[in-house]
């Protein structure tokens, strides 16, 4: 499955296709072990023709979308999926801020700082459609807590409380007090 991902990656690459790697795959990269069966990624909005092109002739299929975002299957049996979100280009300017290169399977990509990450499983968990936000939330616990962010730091408490509100507020403060 990782050698599918590094195919993506690679392919965007040569490309010149930017992303960001978000979900299981980005927080495994933090240093928390789970498992993951898909890749996420996170692409400016003017690049989504270009994407979707990209994954059309890596044998992805559609398999679900709306304007924010697209999950795509592998066009043989027990590929890996692969979800695309995607954001306008002010947004990406303020995800790839202090952004890290990291390794995938031998290939270079970009993980969003630690607290975007938070804020984005905070979106993840907070969406009506989410069939598991259970595993949303233990994501952000251990990010939290391998990464050392506090909550009562100004700017990651107004990500989490633009993204997650007062409630996940209090319970990532119940993370660190625990």
């Amino acid at each position: 499955m990782e050698q599918e991902f590094v195919t993506v990656i690679k392919a965007a690459a040569a490309r010149g296709l930017p992303s960001l790697l978000i979900g299981a795959n980005a927080v495994i990269l933090s240093g928390h072990t789970r498992s993951t069966t898909d890749l996420d990624l996170l692409v400016p909005e003017d690049k989504r023709s270009e994407w979707l092109d990209l994954m059309r002739e890596l044998g992805f299929r559609f398999f679900h979308g709306t304007e924010a975002f697209v999950q795509l299957e592998a066009g043989h049996r027990g590929g890996a999926p692969v979800d695309l979100m995607f954001v306008e280009r002010a947004t990406w300017n303020r995800l790839i801020e202090g952004a890290r290169v990291v390794d995938l399977g031998g290939e270079p990509v970009l993980l969003p700082r630690p607290e975007f990450l938070v804020a984005l499983k905070l979106h993840s968990a907070s969406s009506p459609t989410r069939s598991k936000p259970a595993t949303d939330w233990e994501d952000i616990r251990q990010i939290v807590r391998i990464c050392g962010l506090d909550p009562e730091e100004q700017s990651f408490r107004d990500l989490i409380l633009r993204y997650g509100g007062a409630d996940a507020l209090q319970r990532i403060r119940d993370f660190k007090a625990g």
